[in-house]
C-alpha cells in the first residue's frame, strides 16, 4: 500500500542519520498514526536507535504521529 508523505520523510531522514557504527540496523513500522521503531542486532544498535528516532521525528514532524 501507500504510506503517508510524513512517514516517508521520516524514514528518509532516519536513513541519512549518522550512527555510531555507520550501519542501518533498525526497522520502522506504521499502524495508523502509531510508529514503532526496533533496533537490530549488533554493537551500539540501541544507541543508534535513539539517533535514528530523533532524526525520524525531525523528518516526519512530531505532530503527525505517536510512538508506539
Amino acid at each position: 500500500g501507500t504510506v503517508p508523505d510524513w512517514f516517508g520523510r521520516g524514514v528518509e531522514a532516519a536513513l541519512l542519520a549518522p550512527t555510531a557504527m555507520n550501519q542501518q540496523k533498525f526497522l520502522f513500522t506504521l499502524d495508523g498514526s502509531k510508529v514503532s521503531a526496533k533496533a537490530g542486532m549488533g554493537f551500539y544498535t540501541k544507541l543508534d536507535l535513539g539517533i535514528v528516532k530523533y532524526h525520524f521525528e525531525i523528518g516526519a514532524g512530531r505532530e503527525n504521529f505517536r510512538w508506539n
